[in-house]
């Protein structure tokens, strides 16, 4: 059917070249009236020329066009197919099939070739699915190459306050997902995010995220593993000098056990000269919690109460008591502990003041003397790219986006 239609147009064009030549060349002798020859309709012989060949190409276009409404889409080998040059319809227009693909468009060039190209002032590509299965999808995208590093998905975009890809769920369910099947049987990754940014800014980790995490009411990151020994949020510095694994600025809270391996707990504390020192934690084979206080002896004895609030969160019926006296060279001793307090009573009727410590074991928590630590080994990292992907060129034969798409002839 292609071959007819391109017969057609090409007979067309050439009868109308032979009536241009002879409309320049002979005098209109008749009236050019579109109609067959026939005995009520005498003529001259250049009219009757004229005539036959308008008549000809007339019927050569209406052939011409039935042929083309039935013919399918196409061009020959090397060719273009343009549906609707210049279409202002109103109108979509549908490609439906019952049954398999409605459209199925491939590009054989390996070099840049694009299957389908979308351009438009505000939606390329639109993808609309009706299933309510799991396996529907409004866009998907394969890649099938077992090899390599071709993305099923390239989303590109040039300004800064664009995304390349923008997941959107009007539902509040998950705008974007990452899923690796249960078939797979790799050290897969879900989702990789690098960022390959040449700026640093005035100091480091100011060059902008990989991955940043916005919430206005929820959590901004969130981590969840199912594995037994895995780790929900794992930060590594990848083998990097002077680099962290985790920083935080601002409070932090831990659920559960807080274990250091391989380093010391401590905190920074501002000096006076505008630097930071370093101060260590006490470390104890035990849980223990501590309060300190003051107390008066009146005719060589004070009565201590304990802080109902501390009392409340450590085993107040084992606790040690520390004594330190002040302003008098009495020997002091602890007598009647209980759960609310204790009496200090010094060796004579003396007077003065003196420090106590209290220490306590936590209540809440089983805490088992050195207690053997299950250190987890460290994750093997994916290696870093060199370079990230660069977007595919458009082939010099796509038009600009706006542009008419035009016929293989040149003809609009």
């Amino acid at each position: 059917m292609r071959d007819v239609t391109t017969n057609l147009l090409s007979r067309i064009e050439r009868l109308e070249a032979r009536l241009k030549a002879l409309e320049t060349t002979e005098p209109n002798t008749v009236d050019p009236v579109v109609t067959s020859p026939s005995a009520d309709h005498p003529a001259t012989e250049s009219s009757s020329r004229r005539n036959l060949l308008r008549y000809g190409a007339v019927t050569l276009g209406a052939a011409a066009a039935a042929a083309i409404a039935v013919s399918p889409a196409e061009a020959a080998d090397g060719g273009p197919v343009v549906i609707g040059a210049a279409n202002t319809a109103t109108e979509t227009t549908r490609i439906t099939a019952s049954v398999g693909n409605g459209l199925h468009a491939i590009s054989t060039n390996s070099g840049g070739g694009i299957g389908v190209l979308g351009q438009s002032g505000l939606v390329g590509v639109l993808g609309d699915t009706t299933a309510s299965v799991s396996s529907g999808a409004g866009v998907q995208g394969w890649s099938v190459n077992a090899i390599g590093e071709t993305p099923g998905v390239f989303g590109i975009a040039h300004s800064p306050n664009a995304a390349g890809v923008f997941g959107y769920n009007r539902r509040g369910g998950s705008a974007v997902r990452a899923e690796i099947p249960w078939t797979a049987t790799s050290n897969a990754i879900a989702l990789y995010a690098v960022n390959y940014s040449s700026y640093t800014g005035g100091d480091p980790g100011t060059g902008g995220f990989a991955i940043y995490g916005l919430s206005a009411k929820g959590h901004g990151l969130v981590g969840a593993t199912a594995a037994a020994g895995a780790a929900a949020v794992v930060g590594a510095t990848n083998g990097v000098a002077d680099a962290y694994a985790a920083t935080f600025f601002g409070p932090v809270v831990v659920g559960g056990d807080f274990t250091v391996v391989g380093g010391a707990k401590s905190a920074a504390v501002p000096h006076p000269d505008g630097s930071h020192r370093r101060l260590y934690f006490l470390e104890s084979p035990e849980s223990w919690f501590e309060d300190f206080g003051r107390g008066t002896l009146v005719c060589g004895e004070a009565t201590v109460t304990l802080d109902p609030d501390f009392a409340a969160v450590v085993d107040a019926s084992n606790y040690h008591v520390f004594l330190t006296a002040y302003d008098s060279e009495s020997y002091l001793n602890v007598v009647d502990r209980s759960v609310k307090g204790f009496r200090v009573r010094a060796n004579q009727a003396a007077e003065g003041t003196f420090s106590w410590r209290v220490v306590a074991k936590r209540k809440d928590i089983a805490a088992p003397r050195l207690a053997t630590v299950d250190v987890p080994k460290a994750p093997t990292l994916p290696d870093v790219p060199a370079l990230g992907h660069e977007p595919v060129p458009l082939p010099a034969h796509i038009p600009r986006r706006g542009a008419i798409p035009r016929r293989p002839d040149g003809k609009s």
